[in-house]
């Protein structure tokens, strides 16, 4: 019995100074060109998939099919996606082929996996596997949009969802070719083009939106969606776009993006906690900052007429979190939003996104 123990403490020995051996020489190989054996591809995938199916248990898609909504999905997947893995159902690109592991394809079989096993891989990423987490890991709200693209766009084998350029887009971005960042989900008006979760630009004063900006470029401001947008954008484009977004009209007639039509009632109690606030709980009125007619109101606050109501709640919902971020006057609204439940909070946005939006034409 010594004897086999001596052995194996030998054998141990051996195999360590084996093993040291090939880490300081460098004899192993680690070129991405020869990619994994088989054996091991294997295994990475099943360990892979069971950790994912493990740990993003509990987690459920919201109830808000808007929250998921496609064309956003695809806005975010151009941005920040398409480079390694290419459109869904289609060839990847050359060079996220050459890769190891090489980036999944994103076909049919995708379809085999459930949303929540999607929105965990897009909010985490995968180690080992140059599959990146998600820039604001606060912000697992905005990968929803993109879990609802890749399974639109799978189930109806479509390329793409996006509303083609109109010739008044492609005029816009010759005069200030910085639009290019902005305009399929703001459009040239700052009227959002994708749904609730964008919101509407138009006539926002010019400090808000170059405020806005600057804390999305140096991450004070939380959004996976709007850093990576922001992060290469100059001090002298971020002061154009503002001017542009501040000056901008809405253009032609279009729907309202807030489609959740609330009771006159709600309207009402909203628009009594906006303008009056409430003595008794120690909450303000949000009427001399956000409006609306207040007088002499700064311009690095948002005003809030018209914005829909989802984003508005959703808005108010995050800074009671901390999970919003923003500018040094951001951090003004986490005392209020603590003070708030949720009917105040659904009857402040409803107020809110009954108002029409700034420089809207008054019959839309």
């Amino acid at each position: 019995m010594l004897l086999t123990w001596k052995r194996a403490f030998l054998a141990g020995i051996v195999l360590g100074i084996l093993g040291i051996v090939v880490l300081v020489t460098g004899v192993v190989p680690v070129k991405a060109s020869s990619g994994h054996w088989q054996i091991t591809r294997w295994f990475l995938d099943f360990a892979s998939d069971r950790s994912v199916s493990f740990h993003s248990r509990g987690t459920q898609p919201p109830e808000d099919g808007e929250r998921r909504d496609v064309r956003l999905g695809e806005e975010i997947f151009q941005t920040n996606c398409r480079f390694c893995h290419g459109l869904p159902g289609k060839e990847q690109p050359p060079v996220a082929r050459g890769m190891t592991p090489t980036p999944p394809r994103l076909d049919r079989s995708l379809l085999e996996k459930e949303p929540r096993e999607l929105h965990y891989i897009v909010q985490h990423g995968i180690k080992f596997a140059g599959m990146p987490a998600w820039p604001v890991p606060a912000r697992g709200d905005e990968v929803w949009p993109v879990v609802a693209y890749l399974r639109k766009s799978l189930e109806e084998d479509r390329e793409t969802f996006r509303a083609e350029r109109t010739e008044s887009d492609l005029a816009a971005i010759t005069k200030l070719p910085v639009l290019q960042a902005c305009i399929d989900c703001h459009g040239v008006d700052g009227a959002s083009r994708v749904g609730k979760q964008v919101p509407q630009l138009t006539g926002q004063a010019e400090g808000y939106l170059r405020q806005s900006l600057l804390a999305f470029r140096s991450s004070e401001r939380f959004s996976g969606v709007m850093m990576p947008v922001s992060h290469d954008l100059t001090n002298q484009e971020i002061d154009a776009l503002s001017k542009h977004y501040h000056e901008a009209t809405w253009n032609d007639v279009r729907t309202r993006v807030d489609d959740d039509v609330a009771d006159q009632a709600t309207i009402e109690r909203g628009r009594e906690l906006a303008t009056v606030g409430d003595r008794g709980r120690k909450i303000p009125s949000c009427q001399k900052c956000h409006g609306p007619q207040a007088e002499n109101r700064r311009d690095d606050y948002p005003n809030l007429a018209g914005q829909s109501k989802w984003y508005l709640q959703q808005q108010l919902e995050l800074f009671e979190k901390r999970s919003r971020g923003g500018a040094r006057t951001a951090r003004l609204m986490h005392t209020i939003a603590d003070k708030l439940s949720k009917r105040d909070r659904s009857d402040l946005a409803a107020f809110y996104a009954s108002l029409q939006t700034p420089a809207q034409p008054s019959e839309h």
